[in-house]
């Protein structure tokens, strides 16, 4: 157990409750707070002492950037030379949301957040409540996941609870809405790179730029999830289409189901149901809950769906891919 634990609602501002944490932020200490994506755990940005503790907390490497979360647009000027990004103005309509947009960097921002690097990635989250904990900390909050490096991201503070130690306060809410995380992209004139995907896809990028790419594996590291190993249980997953999963289930009877709703009515006994193909949020919100189970079971071993690669899926099979492999 880590931290004190609070609890707070994502629509409701509570400013009694946010001050809680905003004062601890301005003495340099850390606090997990709830977002639609996953939850995160945070310290003043410009505070290179306060931001070393979410490396030591997380057994983070030291050259993994950190995105930094504001609380409002009128804010992210005084962190990023937003000046320098031509197509901004489209960009910050969809905010608050699960977009980051790596920008130049302002010297508001610490070495530790920005891992040395000339540029930062910014975000202002979809939660009332924590927008608010962020403004009243009176900094942006530098915050990477919540949760162990290398392994599944927390979407709910309970998987926070024994994971992490010397976290100061825990802000615990329902779990995470869109549960894998936000989009990352690095604009550069009529075009962007994808550095990560997330909730907001390809499809939506190109209502504002001209060209919209994905970075490859020689591109320069300016964001989480462009350099190590992410997402992933302590047990081995294995990854199938439906039909090819189903097989293998015939023959092995020591392995957990990760399926689909449409999927699951095929498999009888123990299985792990992540909801409907025609839900795809209602997915993603218990995908990293569901590799977290896996875990927790007596299995040694579970075997998860593929899912189609169109739209939002594509996010997602991106972090099943980095979590699994394939059959």
């Amino acid at each position: 157990m880590t931290g004190k634990i609070v609890d707070v609602n994502c629509k409701e501002e509570d400013r009694a409750k946010a001050e809680k944490g905003a004062d601890i932020i301005r003495k340099g200490g850390t606090v997990v707070f709830p977002t639609e994506t996953v939850y995160g755990l945070g310290a003043d940005a410009g505070n290179d002492g306060a931001c070393s503790k979410i490396y030591k907390i997380k057994s983070r490497q030291q050259d993994n950037p950190l995105i930094v979360h504001l609380a409002d647009k009128e804010s992210v000027g005084k962190y990023a030379h937003i000046e320098n990004v031509r197509k901004y103005k489209e960009l910050e309509k969809l905010w608050p949301g699960p977009l980051t947009i790596v920008m130049p960097k302002r010297e508001t921002v610490g070495n530790v957040a920005s891992a040395g690097l000339d540029t930062v990635g910014i975000r202002i989250p979809d939660c009332n409540f924590t927008r608010a904990f962020i403004r009243m900390s009176g900094t942006g909050i530098a915050a990477p996941s919540a949760n162990r490096s290398g392994k599944p991201s927390a979407t709910m503070a309970e998987h926070i609870m024994d994971e992490l130690d010397g976290v100061d306060l825990i802000y615990r809410a329902e779990r995470s809405r869109i549960g894998i995380e936000s989009t990352v992209i690095f604009p550069e004139g009529d075009s962007c790179k994808i550095l990560r995907p997330g909730a907001y896809t390809e499809e939506d990028l190109l209502k504002i730029f001209h060209q919209v790419t994905y970075s490859g594996k020689d591109d320069p590291v300016r964001s989480p999830g462009m350099k190590y190993r992410h997402y992933s249980p302590d047990k081995t997953v294995l990854r199938a289409d439906a039909q090819s999963l189903l097989d293998y289930l015939k023959e092995h009877r020591d392995v957990l189901p990760i399926v689909t709703t449409e999927t699951a009515k095929f498999i009888e006994g123990d299985k792990i149901v992540l909801g409907s193909l025609s839900n795809p949020y209602e997915i993603s919100s218990s995908l990293y809950d569901s590799l977290r189970k896996l875990d927790a079971s007596n299995y040694s071993k579970g075997i998860i769906e593929s899912l189609p690669e169109r739209g939002f899926f594509i996010s997602v099979m991106n972090r099943i891919k980095k979590a699994s492999v394939e059959l």
